[in-house]
């Protein structure tokens, strides 16, 4: 399989299962050329600073999306190369707010385990009556700072998990219809998102990544979505409707 079609679709070393040749390095080379990457490029780092406020954390944000660039394709015929650039970096930016949001919880919970422990120490001394450090191991400010923020971190993930059940059992209601709706117009894509918002997935990348599909097809698929969801549920079409 090339990774360039004749139609000029950039297929990406992960469909074609292979690094690419030094001609298709240079053909994809000709067509980035062709489409100003340069300049695409230039409004994509403008748009990584937009959401990170730091020229380090913008310049790391477009080397990942160029990374998924050359590993996920682009079709030119079906998006501009822009915005697949800058859906790339916003994929590539919530990506990484997940990452560091784990990274953040562990951390919190870590040092609310270690305080735990700490006093636990101290107490079992002092029931000893062992002498007491002259210091706690660990500083009782950040610490306490520390649980604090955790706790609260933990409220806001709670209000968010319910937020999204309501939201699962306003859809639920709505399933039925909405599914025969796509299935009638063979909208393989919706069917795909409608089962993943279904087991509480949301993320086009993640959805994309686990169907081995293009995210820019579950882009492409929203207006189409947008429709279905309106008609099944009755609202009109000047009426400005959410996900």
């Amino acid at each position: 399989m090339d990774a360039i079609t004749s139609s000029g679709n950039y297929l990406g070393t992960e469909r074609v299962k292979r690094p690419l040749t030094d001609a298709e390095s240079r053909q994809l080379a000709k067509l980035l050329r062709d489409h100003d990457f340069p300049g695409a490029s230039l409004v994509a780092l403008r748009f990584a600073y937009k959401l990170t406020r730091s020229r380090e954390a913008a310049r790391d944000l477009v080397g990942r999306m160029n990374l998924r660039l050359v590993r996920w394709g682009w079709d030119p015929n079906a998006v501009s190369l822009v915005r697949r650039l800058c859906r790339l970096v916003w994929s590539e930016h919530t990506h990484q707010e997940r990452e560091t949001d784990v990274a953040v919880r562990a951390e919190q919970a870590f040092l609310h385990e270690q305080a735990v422990e700490a006093e636990r120490a101290l107490q079992a001394a002092a029931v000893r009556g062992d002498r007491l450090p002259l210091a706690p191991p660990l500083p009782a400010q950040p610490v306490a700072a520390s649980t604090e923020q955790h706790a609260i971190r933990l409220e806001e993930e709670r209000e968010q998990d319910a937020r999204r059940a309501r939201e699962l059992e306003k859809l639920h209601g709505g399933v039925p219809a909405l599914e025969a709706l796509f299935r009638e117009r063979k909208d393989e894509v919706n069917l795909l998102w409608l089962g993943y918002r279904l087991k509480g997935i949301h993320d086009p990348a993640e959805m994309a990544r686990d169907s081995g599909r293009d995210v820019e097809e579950f882009y492409r698929a929203a207006p189409r979505r947008k429709r279905a969801v309106r008609k099944v549920l009755g609202v009109p079409e000047d009426d400005e409707e959410t996900e």
